[in-house]
């Protein structure tokens, strides 16, 4: 059970959503095929999120938070967890070759390093704005699973990848915002510690409206139907409903709120999409 907990298993359930919805938005590739590319995908984020807690320990060790992560803890020997990190991410890339093929693999591999090397080795202690390129760790599941299939590049990739990378900023910022304390202990530079709380909040809701204009363009053009439109509209009210007391209740627990719906929210506009492009085929 600790060595699951060090593999993060809720960023490799996001990230799994990611790959599967990529998978059925690019073509028909069959059951069989999806449960082997998430498998494989799994190993190999599962594998960066344990690199990410084995290098960021000492780090999580001064957060409330996240002092408890078997790493941080010593419950798991920091040199143990580097290995057994560094053997998923390759087991997963190889996996993913042998069923999906080359380039696959590739953005597996360049996922995970660009996530482990660039966003926290690189950006994250560096600047409070590491979230911005550091989103496109995010959109590197989504051309595993394009690529999974061999279909052409196609709006709906494009779409699904921008929204990863939009939504990503501002969940992480309500999260660094509501636990302040905890960053500033960290060190990890944020929004609210940099810029102060008021800027904070509001580059979070400049990033919720370009997140719920993005998701009204498909729903513009029809791209996924009423369902889609529907799901789109509902879950943007919800989002503005939660920002809106943001940007109106200066406490910690309106951060909080948010941060912990912008995880559904995604994961509702990612399916409506889905759904709606195969009941259009």
């Amino acid at each position: 059970m600790q060595y699951l907990q060090a593999a993060q298993p809720r960023i490799v359930g996001l990230f799994i959503l990611t790959v599967v919805a990529a998978m059925l938005l690019a073509g028909d590739p069959g059951l069989a095929r999806i449960l082997a590319v998430a498998a494989a995908t799994a190993l190999t984020v599962g594998g960066a999120a344990m690199l990410n807690n084995y290098l960021e320990r000492d780090v999580d060790a001064r957060m409330e938070r996240t002092r408890r992560r078997p790493i941080a803890s010593g419950a798991i020997p920091a040199r143990r967890a580097l290995v057994i990190g560094l053997a998923l991410v390759a087991a997963g890339s190889l996996a993913l070759w042998a069923v999906a093929g080359g380039l696959a693999a590739a953005f597996a591999l360049l996922g995970a390093a660009y996530y482990v090397v660039v966003y926290t080795m690189l950006l994250k202690p560096r600047t409070p704005l590491s979230s911005i390129p550091g989103a496109l760790a995010g959109v590197f599941p989504a051309l595993i699973g394009w690529a999974a299939t061999g279909a052409a590049w196609s709006g709906s990739i494009l779409f699904l990848c921008a929204l990863v990378f939009v939504w990503s900023p501002p969940h992480f910022w309500a999260l660094a915002l509501a636990r302040e304390d905890d960053y500033v202990a960290s060190g990890i530079p944020t929004p609210a510690v940099a810029y102060g709380q008021p800027a904070c909040r509001l580059l979070i809701a400049t990033f919720v409206a370009a997140v719920t204009v993005l998701t009204l363009v498909p729903a513009a053009s029809g791209a996924f139907g009423a369902v889609y439109f529907a799901a789109a509209v509902t879950a943007g009210a919800a989002l503005w409903a939660f920002t809106a007391r943001l940007l109106t209740h200066r406490d910690d627990r309106a951060a909080w709120a948010l941060f912990k719906l912008t995880g559904p929210y995604l994961a509702i506009v990612v399916a409506a999409a889905v759904l709606g492009h195969q009941l259009g085929h």
